[in-house]
């Protein structure tokens, strides 16, 4: 370890002093001011012959340009030269490359010498690709086309592609007809955990399952590039280029295509409030002393709840950024739409002005290119009672906290806030978990009243019945993954210590349900298969009847027996007590008992405490399942190598380091040995 530690800090040093080196042959070059080419700005513009791009990025503190920027990289061997000066346009600086082969990729940074003098190397801010160091581990696994680091990089490093061919999408995606926005069921997962391949292979071979839940969306934690390998994607340095610790831009786009053909849409986690310290703006005027310098961050948040370096959206060339980053996805990706995190941090270097970027960002970064594009926000903070209605009645969605009054009823606990009428509205996107809330399930098995505790198959038995009277309310809906099976362990426990609460752990890997058998226990398949049966019957059997209005709602908190109607045409009724059976009076008219095999139904039901009963006005025939996880999909790799390799702390030259298997990795997950 000693050894291998040495020997990394010795090719770091060496690749800084060469480059210091560089840049004493070209000392005193100044810049050529030359206007650049219309309609470029910051980032990378391909020619349409192409075999040539131009670059161009915006280098300048607050009141000083840059002195002159360099171009470094495959092109010029990765040595600095006068020939491939950038030219001076204001704060921008920019140079055209002529000669490229199509196809091929070249790696390249920026050499940017500040108005101080101070050197640094960048990656371009809209780099479409990225490349790190880390590479070398995971992410070559993940992908083993990934192009190599360059040995004069230091940092990310940008890779272009001048003739790149085209994705073939398929008429499912290039056709693709998104659900009405107030009719979402959306599954959140993060793609490194869900999968038993942790990529998005491994995520690919899953779709069949999410598509047998009937959800019509699929929302992916932040998958823009992220520091590290192993991250929730919520610590963001580069907003073009997906990270490629999941995989390539072509499985992104075959994932993406994947899900239109399942007739699900793809919703993108976004992160806009904040970046961290690799970002290439960030990098140029760092952190601390030098941030106060820096136009594309605020010193201080003038926001709630900020983490890492706080983006000022007021910047013009920030807000052009986040504007094309929206467009970028939307149309070179074809997703659906974006959720942004923290979206009340959206704020120039004043209070209180989140809600008019977000407009703005709508305008101009969504509907300009999508009009029926979604938009969620995760706005909290001191305004939302005001803003938040604002943001909805403009055309946008917020999420909807309601992860307390089902944790209640989970537990069975009739009081204290587990009333659902705060999920019974549209313009918001309402759950029973998210990655953010603890589990459901973990907190029956730890506070249950009765015998909840104790009993697996009555505290299961409430999981369709919560899912049901949320997706089956008015507005858009959201599961978090794993929540149709019922799992049970803590947001706060990880892989290798599954029964210890830690927050230290909270973004950690979780005990594979998989390899504990909950896909073919029957208490969870009989959760999953409700789930999805509810489910269904309101993305797919019938869709157009939840785009209206309940017509009757009785979902009070305290209440044992709640009930949901749509009409004739949907009757849902469930017995949230513990102990007590309850009955209930059918509406007037023709019913089908839609879980019992859509036989006619009579007009009083007895309930069991947890049971759920849904009727509709004609014969709906429910989906069944004969193998909710299909034994094909399954990555025996993974999954042995969770079930054999555990992770041990170990202590060498005085830090932490973790143990698995033969390998040996820091704590952030980055492999060393």
């Amino acid at each position: 370890m000693r050894k291998l530690f040495f020997s990394l800090v010795g090719l770091c040093i060496l690749a800084l002093s060469t480059y210091a080196a560089n840049w004493n042959t070209v000392t005193g070059v100044t810049p050529t001011e030359k206007a650049r080419p219309a309609g470029v700005t910051n980032g990378i513009y391909y020619g349409a012959d192409g075999t040539s791009v131009t670059l161009c990025t915006y280098a300048a503190s607050k009141t000083q340009s840059a002195k002159r920027v360099f171009l470094l990289g495959d092109m010029t061997n990765w040595q600095l030269s006068a020939d491939y000066q950038l030219y001076k346009d204001g704060n921008y600086f920019w140079i055209t490359l002529t000669g490229l082969t199509p196809g091929q990729e070249y790696r390249f940074q920026y050499a940017v010498e500040r108005a101080d003098g101070v050197k640094k190397q960048i990656s371009d801010l809209y780099s479409e690709k990225v490349i790190h160091p880390d590479d070398q581990y995971e992410p070559k696994s993940v992908d083993p086309t990934l192009i190599d680091y360059p040995a004069g990089g230091d940092g990310y490093v940008t890779v272009i592609q001048p003739g790149k061919p085209a994705f073939q999408w398929s008429d499912a995606t290039l056709n693709f007809k998104r659900p009405n926005k107030n009719n979402l069921v959306i599954y959140e997962l993060w793609v490194y955990d869900y999968t038993e391949g942790r990529s998005l292979k491994g995520l690919m071979k899953r779709l069949d399952y999410i598509q047998n839940l009937g959800v019509n969306a699929i929302e992916l934690m932040p998958i823009c590039e992220f520091d590290g390998n192993y991250n929730w994607g919520y610590s963001p340095n580069h907003y073009f280029a997906p990270d490629r610790a999941y995989g390539s831009e072509e499985m992104y786009k075959t994932f993406i295509d994947e899900c239109h053909k399942r007739g699900m849409a793809v919703i993108l986690d976004m992160v806009f409030n904040h970046a961290t310290g690799l970002n290439p703006m960030n990098k140029l005027y760092p952190y601390g002393t030098e941030l106060s310098n820096n136009p594309w961050f605020n010193v201080n948040a003038p926001h709630s709840d900020n983490v890492y370096e706080d983006w000022n959206h007021g910047f013009a060339p920030a807000k052009e950024m986040f504007t094309r980053a929206l467009k970028y996805w939307l149309t070179e990706y074809k997703v659906d739409g974006f959720r942004l995190d923290l979206s009340h941090g959206l704020c120039s270097d004043q209070p209180n002005t989140s809600v008019a970027n977000l407009k703005y960002y709508y305008d101009n970064g969504v509907k300009a290119v999508a009009p029926d594009a979604y938009m969620i926000l995760e706005h909290w903070g001191g305004n939302m009672a005001t803003e938040r209605p604002q943001l909805v009645n403009y055309g946008m969605q917020c999420w909807n906290n309601t992860t307390n009054a089902y944790c209640q009823t989970a537990m069975g606990w009739l009081k204290d806030g587990d009333g659902f009428g705060e999920a019974n509205k549209d313009g918001y996107v309402s759950y029973c978990e998210s990655h953010d809330e603890e589990r459901m399930q973990y907190k029956a098995k730890k506070y249950g009243n009765g015998d909840l505790q104790t009993n697996t198959a009555a505290r299961l038995g409430r999981v369709p019945e919560n899912v049901a009277f949320n997706v089956l309310l008015n507005g858009s809906h959201m599961l978090w993954m794993w929540e149709e099976i019922g799992y049970d362990f803590s947001i706060n426990s990880e892989l290798d210590h599954p029964n210890d609460y830690n927050e230290k752990y909270r973004c950690n890997k979780k005990p594979r349900p998989e390899i504990r058998g909950y896909f073919t226990n029957a208490n969870r398949v009989a959760a999953f298969t409700k789930c999805a049966q509810v489910i269904t019957l309101r993305t797919q059997l019938m869709p157009t009847v939840f785009e209206g209005n309940p017509t009757s709602v009785s979902i009070n908190s305290g209440s044992k027996l709640r009930k949901i109607q749509w009409g004739s045409d949907v009757f849902a009724v469930a017995n949230f007590d513990v102990t007590g059976n309850q009955s209930v009076t059918l509406p007037s008219g023709t019913w089908y008992d839609y879980l019992g095999g859509a036989v006619k139904a009579n007009g009083t039901y007895t309930l069991t405490p947890g049971e759920l009963k849904v009727f509709t006005g004609s014969p709906v025939v429910a989906p069944t399942f004969a193998d909710i996880q299909k034994r094909e999909t399954q990555d025996v790799e993974e999954v042995q190598s969770d079930q054999v390799l555990r992770s041990t702390k170990i202590l060498r030259d005085g830090h932490i380091y973790i143990l698995r298997g033969n390998n040996i990795y820091t704590i952030t997950g980055t492999r060393v040995q």
